[in-house]
């Protein structure tokens, strides 16, 4: 039985297209610089815990950088005052994750599910909390994924008013494709993506971080994902099923 008539893809791009959450990690744990103990750098060997991580997900720089500075006075003896400030943190964390991200691996799924959907004429669109010069250094070895989009909203568009969970990105993005935010079906590995998605008014799929329990997007969630390679989009009457294609 179809749910609903999905006309269009769009996808959040950092833990959903592109696999760079463990680079992310490590580019804000040197955007501490000096401020961050030594014992701590090398406690953590480049991972957030999940804590931490988890609260940030999906969020832009202005919102996740003052979580960040809190959680490090908290938990890892930085002293107050003693980080860069807002505005220098997200550009050493960006300027990090730029030098670390050329050689950024696609997400399990992510290259063969994009040229299925191509096959089907589905448009499709990027719609990232990363801001655009980011987004340039990402894409730079993935032209075969990035060429089929027709669109990229990222968090620093002036139409993006709010970042997610606020609906703004996404409505922005079905706006461009030229669709009704209802035609459309979202993938996201957040929570405030998903909420982003499903508040703009979108079919929402979670493919969540691993270390993340599926019962916690299956209340709000109209899908919820191991990885790309399990989605099966007949059930809102895409002719698209990864696990057909992995038999063909």
């Amino acid at each position: 039985m179809i749910m609903k008539s999905i006309k269009a893809v769009i996808f959040d791009l950092d833990g959903t297209l592109l696999d760079t959450e463990a680079l992310s990690d490590t580019a804000v744990i040197l955007g501490f610089g000096e401020s961050l103990p030594i014992d701590v750098k090398e406690r953590l060997g480049g991972r957030l815990p999940w804590e931490l991580k988890k609260q940030i997900l999906g969020l832009r720089g202005s919102e996740w950088v003052p979580i960040v500075q809190t959680y490090g006075e908290e938990h890892w003896g930085v002293a107050e005052g003693k980080a860069p400030s807002l505005g220098e943190f997200w550009d050493s964390w960006e300027s990090n994750l730029n030098d670390l991200c050329p050689n950024v691996k696609a997400c399990p799924g992510a290259h063969e599910l994009v040229q299925l959907l191509a096959k089907s004429n589905i448009p499709m669109a990027i719609a990232t909390s990363s801001r655009k010069a980011a987004v340039d250094i990402k894409r730079q070895k993935h032209d075969l994924m990035f060429q089929h989009m027709k669109e990229i909203v990222t968090g620093d568009d002036p139409n993006v008013k709010n970042g997610k969970p606020a609906p703004d990105i996404f409505i922005e993005a079905a706006r461009r494709l030229g669709y009704d935010p209802s035609e459309c079906i979202v993938f996201e590995d957040s929570m405030s993506g998903v909420q982003s998605g499903k508040a703009a008014g979108c079919v929402a799929v979670a493919v969540p971080d691993p270390r993340m329990s599926k019962s916690v997007f299956e209340p709000i969630a109209d899908m919820v994902l191991d990885d790309l390679w399990t989605f099966d989009g007949t059930a809102w009457g895409l002719s698209c099923s990864m696990k057909e294609h992995l038999r063909n």
